[in-house]
């Protein structure tokens, strides 16, 4: 099969300044590459569009290099129409974390808003199999953090 791995996930935003902060600073993906792209026959063709104008930022995460792409329009401008989970078309991402709560807490310090506080996550016949949360990036999307079974401290 030639299909090996996911490159990376892509998230249209409305600021790519905005966007990289949240990423970069706060979630502590390594910003690789930003660019602003114009006149690009093949991303016309590719998207479907004409005219298109786009910021970029190539972030990525961990020792497998899990990599994000922001991307924002300038033209043609795109409109935000608002994101929900469990919407058809919408998906969001988990970050592994090794103490949710400290980075839950930092985050909620910064003034990133969230959907809940950390909950455990119980189930297999009541068994904690992990403990999560989701956070809501600058464009309202939703970014789980997720602390598995393996570093939570199973004496709670």
């Amino acid at each position: 099969m030639s299909f090996e791995q996911i490159h990376h996930t892509k998230i249209f935003v409305s600021d790519i300044e905005r966007s990289i902060h949240f990423y970069r600073d706060l979630l502590h993906f390594e910003l690789v590459y930003e660019a602003e792209r114009e006149n690009v026959e093949s991303y016309d063709i590719a998207m479907g569009m004409k005219g298109i104008h786009v910021k970029v930022a190539m972030l990525l995460m961990g020792e497998n290099k899990d990599a994000i792409g922001l991307i924002q329009f300038v033209k043609p401008a795109k409109e935000n129409i608002g994101p929900s989970i469990g919407a058809p078309g919408y998906s969001t991402f988990a970050v592994d974390v090794k103490d949710i709560d400290r980075e839950y807490a930092r985050l909620r310090e910064a003034g990133v808003s969230s959907i809940s506080d950390p909950q455990d996550i119980i189930r297999d016949d009541g068994r904690r199999t992990a403990r999560c949360c989701y956070v809501i990036d600058p464009d309202g999307l939703t970014v789980e953090l997720y602390e598995s079974f393996a570093t939570l401290d199973t004496s709670k």
